[in-house]
């Protein structure tokens, strides 16, 4: 069939461009990864003067005589301060607590700090984290819908799926995803899945469970992230088991994070194997992902679009994402798959999530 084969023939040359492009968008960033900043002479009399009376000078937020009535974060703690992107800092520093939702009693220090201070302060806090080897706060980056971040994270998302094919009944799944960080690298990741599918009559149940694991491999490096990972996929789901898929499926991949200039690129290769004796059965999935903020604010704007493939089916995803508060720790997303060929059976899908960091203050004590 002259025409199939030209379509994928099509589709190959995508992806190979796909491809090419995320190579090239992260030789830049891997090149030029950023020594640390210079810190101002005066930076660290000013902590002590201003910001060690709530702070301390070492960071706990423990002091003989507090002056405030809410607890300041632990900057000494690496799991939750190198978490922390500089620019919610730089806002904190800036605009206040409640302008990134946190205390009142945290001011503002925009009209009496130039930028070169604030991003000393920034540095100066960086350095209570005494351990090493743990990513950087600023490349842990909006999480898109498709696409597996490289940041390990402590996350609890709703993912939403409704299906909309030509001449098929509609199909829809929920996703609940738990992630959990482990040490400094590491994170478990737990999928339960429930869906309604159309297989020769409408089934309703679970989906295929997963099981994944993920590790960051560079995280001294200041451009760029990239994780290594692998997802287990038990065969769980009636659409698994109408197929006569029974064995469990293994899945690795590889994760990648980095910018250019403003803007988020975040990319994943996974290659699904096979059960014994089908390797040309294999699939091999991809998805870049390109997004920028509207704002420096955790509560921002941000759009994007995400191209995923999965062997032949290639769609495109626009999306936005927004911080339900303005610590961000609550965030929705929502966004249009739209397919590019293999319009009958990918079909027109209505995507997106809700999402929690737990390990984030919803809503901070006055």
């Amino acid at each position: 069939m002259p025409g199939v084969h030209l379509q994928r023939r099509v589709a190959e040359l995508i992806q190979r461009a796909a491809l090419i492009a995320v190579v090239c968008g992260l030789i830049p960033s891997m090149a030029g990864a950023q020594a640390a900043p210079q810190i101002p002479s005066t930076v660290p009399e000013i902590w002590n003067e201003w910001c060690a009376r709530c702070h301390a000078r070492d960071g706990t937020g423990k002091v003989a005589q507090p002056t405030i009535k809410v607890v300041p974060m632990n900057f000494t703690e690496c799991a939750i301060a190198s978490a922390e992107p500089d620019a919610d800092w730089m806002a904190a520093i800036r605009h206040g607590g409640p302008a990134v939702g946190l205390s009142s009693q945290m001011p503002a220090f925009g009209e009496v700090l130039d930028d070169d201070r604030v991003i000393g302060l920034i540095a100066h806090i960086r350095r209570f984290c005494a351990e090493r080897n743990w990513p950087s706060g600023n490349l842990n980056f909006p999480r898109p819908i498709f696409t597996e971040k490289a940041f390990p994270e402590n996350e609890v998302l709703l993912l939403p799926v409704v299906a909309h094919r030509t001449n098929r009944p509609d199909q829809a799944e929920l996703r609940t995803v738990f992630e959990r960080r482990l040490g400094r690298r590491a994170q478990l990741e737990f999928v339960l899945p429930f869906e309604s599918v159309y297989i020769a009559d409408r089934k309703r149940g679970l989906g295929d469970v997963e099981l994944s694991v993920k590790y960051a491999l560079n995280p001294q490096a200041s451009g760029y992230l990239v994780s290594a990972g692998f997802d287990f996929l038990f065969p769980t789901g009636a659409e698994s088991r109408a197929a006569g898929e029974f064995d469990p499926l293994f899945e690795p991949y590889v994760a990648l994070a980095t910018t250019l200039g403003e803007t988020y690129l975040q990319a994943q290769l996974k290659l699904e194997l096979p059960k014994p004796g089908s390797w040309r059965e294999k699939e091999v999935l991809y998805s870049v992902y390109v997004g920028r903020d509207t704002s420096s604010f955790p509560n921002t704007w941000t759009p994007g679009i995400e191209f995923t493939s999965e062997n032949y089916e290639l769609a495109l995803t626009p999306q936005i994402r927004k911080g339900l508060t303005k610590t961000g720790a609550l965030a929705a997303s929502v966004g249009l798959r739209l397919p590019l060929n293999e319009r009958v059976d990918q079909g027109i899908r209505l995507v997106g999530y809700l999402l929690w960091e737990y390990r984030e203050p919803v809503f901070a004590a006055r």
